[in-house]
């Protein structure tokens, strides 16, 4: 725990030292900013039991268009990537399927250890940032994301598509499945920024599901909250 919170601290000051270098040579019009969250998975369906820590990161380079003769205030579009983790103590049992998605709830089983989905976006932010006393800054804004990828990891008992234990289901399996299906192509966040200088508290609130209406697929809709590295 202690090499990670080290590394993400050096990584933090040299992306950020390099952003404020990109930023001042280019007299504010380019940033780089990345954010580190956490996903609150809000309005989960009864068959999705999910974990309350959901680490995420996504990172994002924009040009900063200027309200006015200054860059004091800026609409700033750009483009960058997504990174989402959703943990859950249910295994779905057919990620491939477009028909209805069986479920295993695993929290009280000895053996289980983890199931999660990891969805990966290309973004397109859109943002109104203001500075107040060149030292309080707010963004608020708009995020497109386009899905590049969906996989599932899980670790526990072996399952079969019945939802029954399998013959020597006291060993632990390891399993993964890769451009899983019912996920949606397109997501739609509204976000906000409040800090000083280059860190920021960080929100967005994922407007549609992470996964296609019906299906039985969950229901979940990210309210990622965290922390902002950013020159703007």
């Amino acid at each position: 725990m202690k090499k990670l919170l080290f590394t993400l601290i050096a990584l933090s000051l040299s992306a950020t030292s390099f952003a404020q270098l990109i930023a001042n040579k280019t007299d504010n019009k380019i940033t780089f900013g990345f954010d580190l969250f956490n996903d609150f998975q809000l309005g989960t369906s009864d068959n999705w039991d999910a974990r309350g820590f959901n680490q995420g990161v996504d990172w994002y380079i924009t040009y900063n268009f200027p309200l006015g003769e200054s860059m004091k205030h800026t609409v700033s579009i750009g483009a960058g990537m997504s990174h989402h983790n959703y943990f859950s103590y249910s295994h779905i049992l057919n990620p491939y399927t477009k028909d209805s998605i069986h479920y295993v709830q695993c929290r009280d089983l000895e053996n289980f250890k983890r199931f999660k989905v990891n969805v990966n976006y290309v973004d397109i932010p859109l943002e109104l940032r203001f500075r107040i006393k060149d030292q309080i800054k707010i963004g608020v804004g708009f995020k497109l994301g386009i899905m590049v990828m969906g996989k599932t990891k899980y670790v526990g008992p072996d399952y079969t598509e019945g939802g029954q234990l399998a013959d020597g289901s006291d060993n632990i399996i390891h399993e993964k499945h890769t451009y899983i299906k019912n996920l949606e192509r397109y997501t739609y966040s509204a976000t906000l920024r409040v800090g000083w200088k280059w860190v920021s508290a960080f929100a967005a609130y994922q407007l549609n599901p992470v996964f296609e209406v019906g299906h039985d697929a969950p229901v979940i809709h990210p309210l990622s909250v965290g922390v902002a590295f950013s020159p703007f």
